[in-house]
């Protein structure tokens, strides 16, 4: 009795830990979600994208949207999703583009910041490739989403060759198949930057 107990306080915890490892963005309205967008981890690891200085895919920024800050941020952010039509990608995903600024902008209303935003260096072909994606991908809508498996370890070693053990970054991978799967199941992953749903584009999903 007691081991079936301490099984089934196991199991809930290991549900319970996995599922709050995935938040989920808490508003909905385009003010919001910039607010959020740029004050995440896009401005942590874009900002500098969006300054006076730099020049991606032959495009500078206009001098009336140089960017400096994360507010400036989150108002270039609210523009773009204010004045573009989104594409909607798996995942439930919403993705703006700005051909004025070359600014690619996520929706991800499954992401604790909402999304993301930054300046391909490869501008417009870089969204193209993203709306490409839609059915050739292992796309996070057919991974239910943003959803981690609950299932146990055992479990996962009968339906695939890899199982969570705590790497997280795309250096400790060994190919596409292998990021893509803990991207999918594993909790607290840090191999999908741009949250775009491919990760380690430059080491193995390329």
């Amino acid at each position: 009795m007691v081991f079936i107990m301490s099984k089934i306080l196991y199991s809930t915890l290991f549900i319970i830990f996995t599922v709050s490892s995935y938040a989920e963005c808490l508003v909905n309205v385009p003010e919001e979600i910039a607010d959020k967008i740029a004050h995440g981890h896009a401005w942590t690891n874009h900002g500098s994208e969006f300054s006076e200085k730099k020049r991606i895919a032959n495009i500078e920024m206009p001098d009336t949207q140089k960017i400096g800050n994360p507010e400036e941020f989150q108002n270039h952010i609210r523009t773009i999703m204010m004045t573009k039509t989104p594409k909607i990608i798996p995942g439930n995903r919403k993705v703006y583009w700005d051909d004025n600024t070359g600014t690619i902008v996520f929706y991800d209303p499954l992401s604790n910041d909402c999304g993301t935003a930054f300046r391909p260096n490869d501008g417009k072909e870089y969204y193209e490739r993203v709306l490409m994606r839609k059915e050739s991908d292992k796309d996070r809508s057919k991974m239910k989403a943003y959803q981690p498996s609950t299932k146990t370890t055992s479990q996962m070693r009968k339906t695939s060759n890899f199982q969570c053990d705590g790497r997280k970054h795309c250096s400790q991978m060994k190919s596409c198949e292998e990021a893509t799967f803990f991207l999918n199941n594993c909790p607290n992953t840090k191999m999908d930057g741009n949250n775009d749903g491919i990760p380690c584009e430059k080491q193995w999903c390329n």
